[in-house]
Protein backbone atom coordinates (compact mmCIF):
# COMPACT_ATOMS: atom_id res chain seq x y z
CA UNK A 1 0.00 0.00 0.00
CA UNK A 2 1.48 3.50 -0.80
CA UNK A 3 0.67 6.27 1.56
CA UNK A 4 1.43 9.58 0.27
CA UNK A 5 2.11 12.67 2.70
CA UNK A 6 -0.97 14.07 1.65
CA UNK A 7 -3.19 11.12 2.99
CA UNK A 8 -1.05 10.87 6.08
CA UNK A 9 -1.70 14.63 6.93
CA UNK A 10 -5.28 13.96 6.40
CA UNK A 11 -4.99 10.49 8.65
CA UNK A 12 -3.37 12.44 11.29
CA UNK A 13 -5.88 15.30 11.45
CA UNK A 14 -8.88 12.67 11.80
CA UNK A 15 -6.68 11.33 14.58
CA UNK A 16 -6.64 14.34 16.49
CA UNK A 17 -10.45 15.23 15.58
CA UNK A 18 -11.14 11.93 17.09
CA UNK A 19 -8.70 12.73 19.83
CA UNK A 20 -10.82 15.91 20.72
CA UNK A 21 -14.40 14.52 20.68
CA UNK A 22 -13.56 11.09 22.31
CA UNK A 23 -14.79 10.19 25.94
CA UNK A 24 -13.59 7.22 26.11
CA UNK A 25 -10.16 6.99 28.27
CA UNK A 26 -8.96 3.94 26.55
CA UNK A 27 -9.80 5.06 23.08
CA UNK A 28 -7.85 8.55 23.56
CA UNK A 29 -4.73 6.56 25.41
CA UNK A 30 -5.17 4.51 21.75
CA UNK A 31 -5.19 8.01 19.73
CA UNK A 32 -2.36 9.34 21.71
CA UNK A 33 -0.23 6.34 20.87
CA UNK A 34 -0.31 6.60 17.40
CA UNK A 35 -0.28 10.42 17.07
CA UNK A 36 2.95 10.03 19.29
CA UNK A 37 4.28 7.67 15.97
CA UNK A 38 3.31 10.57 13.44
CA UNK A 39 5.60 12.98 15.45
CA UNK A 40 8.50 10.46 15.78
CA UNK A 41 8.25 9.60 12.16
CA UNK A 42 8.02 13.09 11.26
CA UNK A 43 11.40 13.82 13.54
CA UNK A 44 13.33 11.38 11.85
CA UNK A 45 12.30 12.85 8.30
CA UNK A 46 13.48 15.88 9.04
CA UNK A 47 16.67 15.55 10.38
CA UNK A 48 17.98 14.14 7.18
CA UNK A 49 19.68 11.18 8.49
CA UNK A 50 18.32 7.72 8.36
CA UNK A 51 19.95 5.48 10.97
CA UNK A 52 19.49 1.76 9.99
CA UNK A 53 22.22 -0.11 10.90
CA UNK A 54 23.07 -3.93 10.56
CA UNK A 55 24.46 -5.06 13.47
CA UNK A 56 24.57 -9.18 12.82
CA UNK A 57 28.19 -8.79 11.52
CA UNK A 58 29.60 -7.56 14.91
Amino acid sequence: MNITKDDLAILEQALQSALANSTDYQEISMYEQVLEKFHQQHKARADGFRYDYDDSNI
